[in-house]
């Protein structure tokens, strides 16, 4: 990989080229997995919430993160783009 920041708009090769396409599948269905266990555990989480009397919806949206927090939601992005990337290059890693 090259350290020159605009060195994306000069790739190594064609991008997306016909044999990139598993991979490109895998990071479709990579990205559709976690965003599904993600709205259904947040629907889940809100619903127990509000069983309970604490309607969460107007705090969640105004939530800010402290550091430790941020650093660690930061780690878990990091480690799904890297999930991404990886079925992009044709690393085709097994859906947790």
């Amino acid at each position: 990989m090259n350290d020159d920041p605009r060195s994306y708009n000069n790739p190594d090769r064609p991008t997306l080229t016909a044999d990139d396409m598993p991979g490109v599948g895998q990071a479709v269905m990579t990205l559709t997995h976690e965003l599904y266990v993600l709205i259904d555990r947040i629907a889940a989480l809100e619903a127990v919430l509000e069983r309970h009397g604490l309607n969460v919806s107007e705090e969640i949206e105004a939530y800010k993160p402290n550091q430790e927090q941020q650093e660690r939601l930061n780690q878990r992005g990091r480690a799904l783009v890297a999930r991404v990337t990886n079925a992009l290059a044709g690393e085709l890693d097994p859906l947790p």
